[in-house]
């Protein structure tokens, strides 16, 4: 019997301690934003009164990264009774980042420390980065399953107030798209959900201006984004992000954020699990961003990459069949790239070459503005470079001024040349592809970034490099992607290899099993032979290679372990079906023999240009029709205007429709047609 009664003694004294008790509050769960809001948090909680008594206040800390921000003096208008739950906004965390922690911590009730800790202390990380729409229209669209009433959305503010919502619908295997409206430069949180948790594929999307903000597509649980509708400005850049996939697309997907603040204004995939290249467009406004592209395996995507472009075609990063490790692609150290670019550039034969050495120049265009600097200020007036690896790590910048020293005379064009490697630390290193940009500065003002272009540190490859048909835009003999008649007199020219003494000319139609090579003493070779002649009205698949010594072996490129090659990049070249005296001009009918176009100036540094006809070719007939197409044939321009017949000449003002590069114009008058090369530098 004692025995018995002192077992029971201790269940006694649980029994005890277990029992409510008078003063005591807990925190259930967090409400509010997950990201900072302009820099700061204000921070909502759900916190219920379990105590007996009912309660009127209640003191909450607030704790940052470890350290106390404020004690709140929660002082309730109507006491929260017992078991009742009631949602406090606490007052505000400044200087709140993407990755600091959040925690909060009850310390009294109705002045009375609290009695039970058991719930007294919530944590929450600030690792939410929110979507942007930079204005508050924008639709959702909801891609229904087998359940259609079990799906819905809704949107809460920064206090976890709902200020919009959708759903549950009606149709099964559906789509519905519905406007979401919010006032401009607010934070939100976006929630979706599948209540049933149906086996039917259920997805939903916001998109803003053509980009897709938010894209779920497992609503397995409670989805939930933050969405931000920034300050309304105006979506004028328009962004190509091209990914390369491998057979496991579905690993793959990319997001364009804000560059700084972590908001997402763009997305991308996962894509099929399919080879193959997949393009998505940003209509982005003025502004710096940053791409960062995922393979969730963690192992790259094998043989592909990415590139993103704006609309005229220009380079922002190259990343193409580069991607081929890690589960992160991204410019290092939070770099990006801003909006609109600017139009400094390399030129041609430093863009895109893969076997520099460490005595070798990049040479950029040299810039009018900066020049004229010469004498005047010298300092404060040159050209800066930027070499980064798309995939992160190696990010550096170098300005050279007037007074830079580089090997070279001085003269008002020395600062365009970098010679590779020509400074301390921040070494380039040998086979690594780098994307190479670069801007002017003119007394100390900067211009925007360029367009890209890629560069490798190769001194094996430089030994013997590989070749193409020479691309320089506004060489006389530029050949990639260009057009011209089958006979004596037309040439097409490779770019040349220093001491090259043979080169093989491949002329090919995959599609219809054709191909014939033609070997050349010289880095050009005529297009007339007897023996399987090309064809006018096709475009050939063209690349080149040379060798030193004599044609024994080639100058070769090992692209992996296993992918060895000799020849160099495929250019399109199309053999025309008009005969085309003068160069590229055209002519039939009633023009003489002699006359021909010219268009002036050429290249132009803007879109307007003066073009001038034969004398007697205009005033035949009412209109002439200009025709304007690109180095792969397309046509990217047509018009027809009225003929002066003073001067046999008209002013053509192209404004930016056209980027810059090499294109063919041509003018139809009658029966007569003439064509000329345009270079367009903006």
């Amino acid at each position: 019997m004692k025995r018995a009664a002192l077992s029971f003694l201790p269940f006694l004294f649980c029994s005890t301690v277990l029992a409510q008790t008078t003063y005591d509050a807990k925190i259930l769960e967090y409400t509010g934003l997950k990201y900072a809001c302009d820099g700061a948090a204000t921070p909502v909680v759900r916190i219920k009164n379990i105590g007996t008594a009912s309660m009127s206040g209640c003191v909450v800390e607030t704790w940052k990264n470890g350290l106390i921000q404020n004690s709140f003096d929660w002082q309730l208008a109507i006491p929260a009774s017992s078991g009742e739950t009631r949602q406090p906004a606490l007052p505000s965390i400044s200087g709140v980042q993407l990755g600091d922690a959040l925690e909060f911590r009850i310390i009294s009730v109705n002045t009375v420390p609290d009695e039970d800790p058991v719930g007294n202390i919530l944590a929450v990380d600030f690792d939410e980065a929110p979507a942007l729409a930079s204005g508050g229209s924008m639709d959702v669209e909801v891609s229904i399953g087998d359940d259609p009433a079990s799906v819905t959305w809704y949107v809460k503010n920064a206090l976890a107030q709902v200020v919009a919502s959708g759903g549950p619908y009606e149709d099964a295997n559906s789509t519905f798209t519905e406007n979401l409206s919010l006032p401009a430069g607010g934070c939100y949180t976006f929630y979706a959900e599948d209540a049933s948790r149906s086996l039917g594929a259920s997805a939903v999307k916001v998109i803003r201006d053509g980009n897709a903000l938010i894209h779920v597509t497992d609503l397995a649980s409670l989805f939930e984004k933050g969405l931000t509708t920034g300050n309304g400005a105006p979506c004028t850049n328009s962004v190509e992000v091209t990914v390369t996939t491998d057979a496991f697309g579905g690993q793959d997907h990319w997001e364009m954020i804000v560059e700084g603040s972590q908001a997402v204004v763009c997305t991308g995939g996962p894509f099929a699990n399919e080879a193959g290249a997949v393009t998505g467009t940003c209509c982005l406004p003025d502004g710096c961003y940053q791409l960062r592209v995922y393979d969730d395996a963690g192992d790259g995507i094998m043989g592909g990459g990415y590139l993103v472009r704006v609309a005229n075609g220009a380079r922002i990063i190259d990343n193409s069949g580069n991607f081929n490790s890690g589960s992160l692609s991204t410019i290092g150290a939070g770099g990006g790239f801003c909006l609109p670019i600017g139009a400094d550039r390399l030129i041609a034969t430093s863009c895109d070459k893969y076997d520099w050495t460490n005595t070798d120049y990049v040479v950029t265009n040299a810039n009018a503005a900066v020049s004229a600097q010469y004498g005047v200020n010298n300092a404060n007036s040159g050209y800066q470079m930027w070499w980064f690896d798309p995939n992160g790590g190696y990010s550096y910048r170098r300005f050279q001024s007037h007074n830079t020293a580089n090997g070279l005379p001085t003269s008002a064009t020395r600062a365009a040349h970098f010679r590779v490697n020509g400074w301390n630390g921040s070494q380039l290193q040998n086979n690594v592809l780098y994307n190479v940009r670069v801007r002017s500065r003119v007394n100390g003002v900067y211009a925007e970034w360029g367009p890209a272009c890629r560069f490798m540190l190769d001194p094996l490859r430089a030994q013997c490099p590989l070749t193409k048909l020479l691309d320089i835009a506004g060489s006389q003999y530029f050949s990639c992607g260009g057009m011209r008649p089958w006979g004596a007199g037309n040439y097409v020219h490779a770019n040349p290899v220093q001491g090259a003494n043979k080169y093989q000319f491949r002329f090919r139609l995959p599609e219809q099993g054709f191909s014939v090579t033609r070997t050349s003493n010289t880095y050009f070779v005529q297009l007339n032979w007897g023996v399987n002649p090309l064809q006018p009205g096709n475009t050939y698949q063209v690349d080149v290679r040379a060798s030193k010594d004599g044609g024994a072996t080639w100058c070769t490129d090992f692209i992996a372990p296993a992918l060895v090659t000799t020849w160099g990049d495929v250019c399109p070249l199309t053999i025309l079906n008009t005969q085309l005296g003068g160069g590229l001009r055209a002519s039939s009918g009633e023009a003489t023999e002699n006359g021909h176009m010219t268009i002036h100036p050429n290249p132009a540094a803007g879109g307007r240009v003066v073009v001038r006809l034969p004398a007697g070719v205009v005033g035949k007939d009412d209109a002439s029709l200009i025709e304007i197409f690109d180095l792969t044939g397309k046509r990217v321009f047509g018009e027809r205007i009225a003929p002066q017949i003073a001067g046999n000449e008209f002013m053509l003002d192209l404004d930016d429709r056209l980027g810059d590069g090499m294109y063919l114009l041509s003018v139809h008058s009658g029966a007569d047609i003439f064509t000329e090369r345009l270079v367009l530098q903006h």
